[in-house]
């Protein structure tokens, strides 16, 4: 299994060196500072010090999957046959429509209200305002209702593949951990089976942003027959 996060710690990396060189590109060429050179290296200073904190992000998270990848501590890995993976993947596409569904409703109540009040004061700029808003709220549609979509017609290319660690997961090409930079593992549930879609191990994460903590819900399908395995594992979270 490739470590894809490898693949961008290298692409920073070379991102970081690329706007270094271009730091010192005025110089070499004999451009005057005055005339667009100092603020060339400038913003090149800038993307090249944001470059290297990514690779720095990325390197950890390399490495933290690499050692996943070689077996060390790993509870579970499963994989899973189509047909266990397109029933699991059907009813992850309905789930995730139905929880953005519901909070794309909440901020398009919100953007109309405030757009309605703007337009109801100010017929000219309040207008602008609303119209604003509007586009705002169809944009978050094509985001809520785009990406779910398109994460399933990924899914239908390829069964993927479960890892599962005491401090992380990694699952359909993502990688999840906690107990790091205030991200913590709040639950582990047992899903049951709904219909042709497999139980699930369900992992609640939160994790602190800028704007408070943010929650992150993580549901790994159960492989048929594994169904003692995944108890043992959600016994194993259970206790600590």
């Amino acid at each position: 299994m490739p470590n894809p996060e490898k693949t961008y710690t290298w692409i920073s990396a070379l991102a970081a060196i690329l706007a270094a060189g271009l730091i010192f590109l005025p110089g070499w060429i004999g451009m005057d500072g005055m005339k667009g050179g100092y603020a060339l290296s400038f913003v090149a200073f800038f993307f090249a010090v944001s470059a290297a904190v990514v690779t720095w992000f990325f390197w950890g998270r390399a490495a933290r999957l690499e050692r996943i990848l070689r077996g060390q501590d790993v509870l579970a890995h499963w994989t899973y046959s189509p047909a266990e993976w397109q029933p699991y993947a059907a009813a992850e596409l309905n789930a995730q429509t139905q929880e953005n569904r519901s909070l794309w409703w909440v901020i398009c109540g919100f953007c109309l209200a405030i757009g309605g009040l703007f337009w109801l004061f100010d017929h000219e700029a309040g207008g602008i305002v609303f119209l604003v808003l509007l586009g705002m709220a169809l944009l978050l549609a094509l985001v809520a209702f785009g990406l779910p979509r398109l994460k399933y017609r990924r899914q239908q290319r390829r069964p993927g593949e479960a890892w599962i660690t005491p401090g992380a997961i990694f699952f359909d090409g993502n990688l999840a951990y906690w107990n790091y930079g205030g991200s913590r593992l709040d639950r582990v549930t047992w899903q049951e089976a709904d219909g042709s879609a497999p139980a699930c191990l369900r992992f609640e994460i939160s994790y602190w942003t800028r704007t408070g903590s943010q929650s992150q819900v993580l549901r790994v399908p159960v492989p048929f027959g594994r169904e003692a395995e995944a108890r043992t594992v959600l016994a194993r979270f259970d206790k600590h």
